[in-house]
């Protein structure tokens, strides 16, 4: 070879010419940049790679997003946990003007005597007048102050008609407890049309007619704790109480979105607790059989309200009793249906 390749020009004589391999490589080579140039320009516009730049620092807060989130994730397990060794301050029910439904007898009267001791001013509820007035009568004979008016609190115009009798007569109460509530133990189909008006009116309805009453001055002042007692049932459903969990679910529900609507509404003075008791021990139809009895204890009554009160001026927002309860609960809900069932049946001996 001679080092030489033979190209017709496509000039007008026709005649091939001799061109150098080097020329044709340097040729070939502008060919290939200027093509490249054109597929840049064409497809790499400033419009796209602003895009793409774009993209790139989305992406990047994004993943710095994520990291600040499992921070402070972090932070909160570790005061979680620091405040079960050290727990906070508790505020002071003296001179508190303090409501509480149900309050003629078990859970209502022993919260109402405890919280009279540590010189709350009481507001006392109950649809059983002679109960709540020997609840107020127990409260003056220790020396404590306390105001009895008879309320239905499944009727909503009898819950504010005894309202504004409150406001009017002693004032606007800055705690207000909940836990006037019904109870039935038997198959679903067992209960009457009457049973299950009965169980949501008073249990969901009648916490709702009080707290609607109530937490207007709380929100507008920037102060004041709403306690509704749910149940271990508001969190699990258990066979023979279907009207009463439906009932206690809703006052979960409720106490989790009235905390959230008063933390949007930057309301950090208003607090709002559920309290998640398992059994008391005035209810005397149910009797759990067990694997583990001293995990699921059932309390007194005394004891039951003064872990509550606790509760409330450590500014829980869930109670559980017995609280070792809590984990477990928890726990409970990241797990699938048959998981939860499978644990269930085991902790049922």
């Amino acid at each position: 070879m001679s080092g030489r390749v033979e190209e017709l020009d496509a000039g007008h004589d026709g005649k091939a010419k001799s061109v150098p391999n080097g020329d044709v490589e340097e040729h070939g080579g502008e060919q290939a940049q200027g093509a490249l140039d054109r597929l840049m320009n064409e497809y790499f516009t400033d419009e796209l790679l602003e895009r793409a730049k774009m993209r790139v620092w989305e992406v990047a807060a994004a993943v710095a997003g994520f990291l600040v989130l499992n921070v402070k994730a972090l932070v909160l397990v570790a005061l979680d946990l620091f405040r079960l060794l050290v727990p906070p301050e508790e505020k002071s029910f003296a001179a508190q003007l303090v409501l509480v439904t149900g309050a003629g007898q078990n859970l209502g009267r022993e919260l109402a005597l405890q919280m009279s001791r540590l010189g709350a001013k009481l507001i006392l509820l109950d649809i059983n007048e002679k109960h709540n007035l020997a609840t107020a009568e127990l409260v003056k004979t220790e020396g404590g102050e306390a105001h009895a008016y008879h309320c239905d609190v499944s009727d909503q115009e009898a819950v504010a008609a005894v309202a504004a009798r409150i406001r009017r007569e002693v004032g606007h109460p800055r705690y207000v407890f909940s836990n006037a509530g019904t109870y039935e133990h038997k198959p679903f189909l067992s209960h009457s049309k009457e049973d299950i008006l009965r169980l949501v009116n008073v249990n969901l309805l009648g916490t709702m007619w009080v707290a609607r009453e109530f937490l207007g001055h709380m929100v507008k002042h920037n102060s004041g704790h709403l306690v509704c007692i749910s149940s271990v049932l508001g969190y699990m459903g258990r066979q023979n109480v279907v009207p009463y969990c439906a009932s206690k679910f809703g006052v979960k529900g409720l106490t989790e979105a009235l905390a959230e609507e008063m933390r949007m509404e930057r309301r950090s003075g208003v607090r709002v607790t559920a309290v998640h008791p398992f059994l008391i021990s005035n209810v005397s139809d149910v009797k759990p059989n067990l694997r583990f009895p001293w995990l699921f204890e059932v309390l007194e009554t005394s004891d039951a309200a003064a872990r509550i009160i606790r509760g409330v001026r450590r500014n829980q927002e869930e109670i559980f009793l017995p609280e070792k309860l809590k984990p477990f609960m928890v726990f409970s809900k990241v797990l699938p249906r048959k998981l939860r069932r499978l644990f269930g049946d085991y902790m049922e001996s």
